[in-house]
């Protein structure tokens, strides 16, 4: 374990790779050691783990997007998160909703990604026309050949009806190139 020469205490860095599992054994026995007899540091430890559950309460609110694995969707649905999820093919386009009842919105955007290096997602809405909001370097999985994308569940269940698009956009340097755009036409619940 690494601590601070000054004050002799961990580092968040290391707290929070205890608190995630990922430390080795003897790493993990000298974090347990010193939060035996060092207030500060179980303190931080403290802040970490308040941290975390204010995040997952917002991630189950709907308050928070995200793109994310498929590895990732499976363990909140085996938790009981109540799912509604649409699979769009390369350039495809849904008509689609969310419940009152659902928790998180998912959608598999399927695109070949062999030799991606960089992925973008340029979002953009019909209610805010010329706005582009881009997202940078998302996470993908080049074997599976999809984007899993998470909006935020809580506005698309406020929204009006409107398009939603996302374009995936590989980028290499100063080169970029896109992949594939992705049409959602949202309607709000209807009761169906």
């Amino acid at each position: 374990m690494s601590t601070t020469a000054a004050a002799g205490h961990v580092p968040v860095e290391t707290l929070l790779a205890w608190w995630l599992h990922e430390t080795d054994a003897a790493e993990t026995d000298t974090v347990d050691e010193h939060l035996l007899r060092c207030d500060a540091c179980g303190g931080t430890l403290d802040a970490i783990v308040r941290l975390g559950d204010g995040v997952r309460a917002a991630f189950r609110a709907g308050l928070v997007g995200a793109i994310a694995g498929g590895e990732f969707i499976a363990r909140l649905a085996a938790q009981g998160v109540r799912v509604r999820e649409y699979r769009l093919p390369l350039n495809g386009g849904v008509d689609c909703t969310v419940a009152p009842d659902d928790e998180l919105l998912v959608s598999r955007l399927q695109v070949p990604l062999a030799g991606v290096e960089r992925l973008d997602a340029i979002l953009e809405f019909s209610f805010e026309p010329g706005v582009r909001h881009r997202l940078e370097d998302v996470p993908f999985d080049a074997a599976a050949g999809e984007v899993v994308y998470l909006p935020r569940t809580a506005e698309v269940k406020a929204a009006p009806a409107n398009t939603h698009t996302v374009t995936l956009v590989a980028t290499s340097g100063a080169i970029a190139r896109e992949l594939g755009t992705y049409t959602f036409r949202h309607r709000p619940w209807a009761g169906d």
